[in-house]
């Protein structure tokens, strides 16, 4: 028995306080649904928790690109339709002035093409996505617009920009007088197949890189659906398992209480003894 140092009570505290503490964290991750709430819980594991957020909200931010690029495609894709049906006129026109018709009657289809001519040009200039122009890109040193596709170094996609007003397809010449004419209707029907030639591998180009964007959108969502079950089984705490936990320790807490009650009362009995002693 010992008067100065009840070291009974104090093994008896030092274990009411380790379950206190076991106590407190356990309804720290119950409340926040967090397995790692400190880096000190799980150094490891809150890297790799880290580091999969990270790569979570780049793989959504190329989400949100890929809609915009997808988006973009969609915007010049409807240009590009109107410059086709124009060209397709044009050639109808073109061919239709072949028959016996009269000077009066060629000079209206040569009206028409000139008409059609400026429609190309107004679709072309018209054809653009937030304020970037698709159809009528005149800055030579901007040949493309340079895309982040994924969370990554190196993950991009190069989105060509094209300049394909009637005079870039050799429709006009410098001066802005067209080159279509219709009493020369196979030299005519040339320059406007190449020009039809020039705006269908355009169409293509776009076409499978929409294609391509979709694919990759549809692997980054799969993926980020990856990375949030592996990040839930890395940081989300065991609900039912931090229950058990709390319960355990609430007993504990309980139980060291009724022991620092009944190990503080040495003393006491000492006091009696030394009383006995008199």
């Amino acid at each position: 028995m010992r008067l100065t140092h009840n070291l009974m009570s104090l093994n008896v505290y030092r274990s009411y306080n380790k379950s206190l503490n076991e106590q407190s964290k356990s309804m720290a991750k119950i409340s926040s649904g967090d397995k790692i709430a400190r880096s000190m819980d799980d150094p490891v594991g809150m890297g790799q928790r880290e580091y999969m957020r990270m790569q979570l909200k780049g793989l959504q931010m190329a989400q949100k690109n890929m809609q915009d690029g997808i988006s973009m495609l969609q915007a010049a894709e409807g240009g590009l339709d109107g410059v086709t049906t124009a060209l397709n006129r044009i050639r109808e026109l073109t061919i239709s002035a072949g028959d016996t018709k009269t000077d009066d009657e060629k000079e209206i289809i040569q009206k028409e093409i000139e008409q059609m001519l400026n429609s190309i040009d107004t679709v072309a200039n018209n054809t653009e996505f937030n304020g970037i122009k698709l159809l009528a890109n005149e800055i030579t040193s901007l040949k493309s617009i340079r895309m982040a596709s994924g969370p990554n170094v190196g993950d991009s996609l190069n989105i060509p920009v094209n300049n394909l007003k009637s005079q870039n397809l050799n429709l006009r010449d410098s001066t802005g007088k067209s080159l279509v004419d219709i009493r020369m209707p196979d030299e005519a029907l040339g320059i406007i197949d190449n020009a039809i030639d020039r705006v269908l591998s355009v169409r293509s180009k776009y076409g499978a890189l929409q294609n391509k964007m979709e694919s990759l959108y549809n692997i980054q969502e799969e993926n980020s659906l990856l990375i949030e079950r592996a990040d839930s089984n890395i940081g989300d705490a065991d609900i039912a398992e931090e229950m058990m936990g709390l319960a355990k320790h609430n007993l504990l807490v309980e139980a060291g209480n009724a022991m620092m009650v009944q190990t503080n009362k040495l003393p006491q009995d000492i006091l009696r003894v030394l009383e006995r002693v008199r």
